[in-house]
């Protein structure tokens, strides 16, 4: 039996290892970190907030792909020194075991920005009372579908998209974003026939985005029934009023000054009770209306950023907008704004579906008559 003091040598003895493991778990921990800020810097020198899509990607695959598979390697690692360094052996197993949730951690953020959250679905209410309607009309805000190809999700948009039962569709562009060996020709077909699956009594009016470029050498006739609006004005009467609608094409939605001509056209030519609802892919050209006599804008392109981080916001809109006006419904002076967060996500040059804190959405707004006062 050993004595009081040999085991007071023993416990002095085994202490600074066991410390000298922590000590080394943390160096290595500290490495892994300077090295994740430094690769993070490049990635934002080089253009990822710019956005530069390509970097993106690149930042993509390092965070949630490298990086992960570097710390499966370091808990493997320790696995190896706790078979020599027998006397610190819990606290490298110990360590280990913290890289490797780190890394688990890593892969499981991947599998969920990029599987999970793209296509949670969401379907926001807004509701807006009007002196210009004596019904309600039940409209729909969608934009940025985007699909890399036509796969069970655009299905399943257009299965919630007839559940909502929407008396007319206003689409803000991007329809297709199409991932090699997917052709454009052959997707938006797949997307035509699943555009014409739902049939609002008052029709699918939409505007051109960045990515669907190859549908300005379509006739009207072959794109119903949805009737694209570039720089084009439609009335549409509805059960207890008129629908106004202006949309703005995709050069003209960028840059509000652009716009102000054809704006101002279409406002002259309104009727006083018309309800006036302009729309372009871009927000940017909310920027230039606040002071005119305009009940409601639309648009996307923005994609809520896609990823949001807390207390922060968006990382991209790729927009002069605020921030704050990125994503939601708000009023901006005069007129209100709904700018979608996006049904879809950027697929530029094959770049995966990438959703944080941010999931693809669509917006019902019900323009209802306003209240009489008691």
């Amino acid at each position: 039996m050993k004595s009081l003091g040999e085991l007071a040598m023993t416990d002095v003895a085994s202490r600074p290892r066991g410390r000298g493991a922590w000590k080394l778990g943390a160096f290595v921990g500290l490495l892994v970190f300077l090295y994740v800020i430094i690769r993070n810097y490049f990635f934002i020198r080089d253009g990822m907030l710019d956005p530069d899509f390509g970097v993106i990607h690149r930042a993509y695959e390092f965070n949630l792909g490298e990086l992960a598979w570097l710390l499966s390697v370091v808990s493997i690692i320790f696995i190896g020194l706790s078979m020599t360094w027998k006397s610190v052996r819990p606290q490298l197993l110990a360590l280990s075991a913290l890289y490797a949730c780190l890394s688990i951690d890593l892969f499981a953020l991947r599998y969920y920005v990029t599987n999970v959250e793209p296509e949670h679905l969401v379907a926001k209410h807004v509701r807006l009372e009007t002196p210009k309607l004596t019904k309600p009309i039940r409209l729909l805000h969608i934009s940025d579908i985007q699909a890399g190809s036509i796969t069970d999700y655009q299905q399943k948009i257009f299965e919630k998209i007839h559940a909502l039962q929407p008396d007319i569709i206003l689409n803000t562009g991007d329809f297709l974003q199409v991932v090699p060996p997917a052709t454009f020709t052959g997707e938006w077909q797949k997307l035509l026939e699943l555009i014409k699956s739902v049939s609002p009594r008052y029709g699918t009016y939409a505007v051109f985005g960045d990515t669907e470029r190859e549908l300005y050498r379509f006739k009207q006739e072959e794109l119903e029934p949805l009737r694209m609006l570039s720089s084009r004005s439609e009335r549409v009467v509805v059960d207890g009023g008129v629908l106004n609608l202006h949309g703005l094409s995709l050069y003209q939605s960028r840059k509000g000054e652009w716009a102000m001509n054809s704006i101002d056209r279409w406002l002259n030519e309104a009727q006083a009770n018309d309800f006036r609802i302009l729309f372009g892919h871009a927000p940017d050209y909310a920027l230039s209306v606040s002071d005119k006599s305009i009940d409601l804008c639309l648009a996307g392109h923005t994609h809520g950023g896609q990823v949001r981080l807390p207390w922060y916001g968006p990382l991209v809109i790729d927009s002069e907008i605020p921030k704050e006006w990125a994503q939601g419904f708000r009023r901006v002076g005069i007129p209100y704004l709904n700018v979608s967060a996006g049904a879809g996500s950027n697929r530029h040059k094959g770049l995966p579906p990438i959703r944080f804190n941010c999931p693809t959405e669509m917006t019902l707004i019900e323009l209802v008559p306003i209240r009489p006062l008691r």
